[in-house]
């Protein structure tokens, strides 16, 4: 009897497991391209692309994560009492809704790059902006249909179209910025090409998901018909409050980076720099975006595929086991963001070198990179306050956090520069991540972490840091000290290597993670067999 609860957590796990796999494909694609676009292009290259991203961001956002999840709950929930809706006035609404919002974004965006343009003090970003404005055109088709196949369970659909979007689009970066610098254009015409590839992207994702329909043999659905009036207005609201409240999470990181491209470059220039050093330095810090986002993309990914297990226990009603889970999915974004934060810090230099060809803004990368430790609670502790049915506080602490960020940009970059502007996010992040711990306790009732389990994650987090020091520092000692990427590249990999073997030792020694909660986290099945192996151990040494 103990065992049913457990199977039925690992059957709820693997639902969404092929949604997870597309998300860590997507968001690894989504970070690693900048690292040779930025080779490729430069600081200046690298700042034009991050200046515009924001805004493609947000449509990306839309059309993968806000409203094809509200779609999918719809449609999951039709034939109630409340909701005595059909799929057909489901799609249909949708489909009016989202292409006005769609269209109202796209001539916002294309008649006011100008305009937004001149409040980054930058006037040639306005083609840039331009161009990504025709993604939100493409946004309503995509969010329509990958939430009609998730509401029917139908997976693969959305996570093909997310995989195919995101691979063009990187494909279509890479090769246009690529040519483009080697014909001699300007940055702003190379920057032009990269952003290209979110129309190709975009149309290569819809086409995937047209040709589900075709052979899912679904077309019927899709013809315009009437919707009565009061299903109408009772969808339209739906999609539109619950969509964006759905999508607030998954904007943090771009709000924080829309907060910096409005007005980083300007306060650099205000401070005193030129046009075409503070350009330069925006770049170097826009290398922070890459490194947090590969920091954050293991932890979340783990906690988001826990979030399903926490929602079927939340509609049993089944107290002591959301605890356990909750306690869970904070436990592994609290271990993979701490280790990740505070290895990559330790090696930031080899690992600067490494991937962006020399170490400029090594300090500042350092510091900012203590923000995957606190992005990575963040998002777990707003899927779980969203898995106990309240979407408003996550609205609400975001919205504190991007304000946090923008007063502290003004108060610390006029004078620490960028290193002032990764303070500022680190600290607005850590707001929040108070915020949240907050609003989850006061639901949960119950402390959220054990002092065992921070004493392990402290313990090893320290032991890892202190080595992969001391291998920096022999390194250093033992190789010439001229500067060489090789170089760099050996000692960012054989740190990052070294800390990743003691760290994992020592959470399997300690016992951080029991045996069935590993089975609920991907991999943690071939992590389970070591613990066997080293119990196996332990109990002949005993006897």
């Amino acid at each position: 009897m103990a065992e049913k609860p457990y199977k039925t957590s690992r059957d709820i796990f693997r639902g969404a497991l092929i949604l997870s796999a597309a998300a860590i494909i997507v968001k690894i694609l989504s970070a690693a391209y900048r690292i040779p676009y930025q080779n490729v292009a430069g600081d200046i290259g690298f700042y034009i692309y991050q200046q515009v991203y924001p805004f493609y961001g947000v449509a990306l956002t839309l059309s993968t994560l806000g409203f094809p999840v509200v779609i999918s709950k719809l449609i999951a929930e039709r034939g109630s009492s409340e909701n005595d809706y059909t799929i057909k006035d489901i799609l249909s609404t949708a489909l009016v809704v989202l292409g006005s919002i769609g269209l109202l974004l796209f001539v916002a965006l294309f008649l006011g790059a100008d305009w937004i343009a001149g409040i980054m003090r930058d006037p040639e970003l306005s083609g840039l902006l331009k161009i990504i404005a025709f993604s939100y055109l493409l946004m309503p088709f995509s969010s329509v249909l990958r939430g009609f196949f998730q509401g029917k369970n139908d997976m693969i659909p959305t996570a093909g179209s997310q995989v195919a979007e995101q691979s063009i689009r990187v494909v279509t970066i890479l090769v246009l910025s690529t040519l483009f610098v080697h014909m001699g254009y300007s940055l702003y015409d190379v920057g032009k090409g990269a952003v290209f590839g979110s129309i190709t992207g975009g149309i290569s994702g819809l086409v995937l998901l047209f040709a589900f329909v075709l052979l899912r043999r679904e077309w019927k659905l899709f013809k315009p018909m009437g919707v009565k009036r009061p299903h109408f207005i009772r969808i339209s609201r739906s999609l539109i409050f619950q969509g964006f409240a759905f999508c607030v999470t998954g904007l943090i990181l771009i709000l924080f980076q829309f907060v910096d491209s409005l007005h980083l470059y300007s306060l650099l220039r205000g401070s005193g720099m030129g046009e075409g050093e503070a350009k330069g330095w925006k770049g170097v810090y826009d290398r922070g975006q890459p490194l947090l986002q590969l920091g954050t993309v293991v932890a979340n990914s783990f906690a988001l595929a826990l979030v399903p297990v926490i929602s079927g226990f939340v509609r049993d009603r089944n107290d002591q086991e959301i605890l356990g889970k909750v306690r869970l999915v904070l436990r592994v974004s609290a271990t993979i963001g701490l280790a990740a934060a505070v290895g990559l810090m330790a090696t930031m230099r080899p690992v600067n070198y490494m991937l962006f060809t020399d170490s400029k803004g090594t300090v500042t990368l350092a510091i900012y990179s203590i923000s995957i430790l606190f992005t990575s609670l963040i998002m777990a502790k707003a899927a779980v306050i969203q898995c106990l049915g309240h979407s408003v506080a996550p609205v609400i602490i975001t919205l504190i956090g991007v304000g946090s960020k923008w007063l502290l940009d003004l108060a610390l970059i006029p004078r620490y520069h960028i290193a002032g502007a990764a303070c500022a996010t680190v600290l607005a992040f850590f707001i929040m991540t108070i915020l949240f711990y907050i609003v989850v306790k006061v639901h949960i009732k119950k402390p959220l972490f054990e002092k065992r389990h921070l004493h392990i994650i402290l313990g090893s987090t320290a032991c890892m840091g202190l080595a992969v020091l001391l291998f920096n520092e022999a390194f250093r000692w033992v190789m010439p000290p001229e500067e060489s990427r090789m170089l760099a590249t050996f000692q960012a990999l054989g740190g990052v290597g070294m800390g990743a073997v003691i760290f994992l030792f020592m959470i399997i020694r300690t016992g951080l993670f029991t045996e069935e909660e590993l089975a609920l986290i991907p991999a943690g099945l071939k992590v389970k067999r070591l613990i066997k192996k080293k119990n196996r151990g332990t109990e002949n040494v005993d006897e």
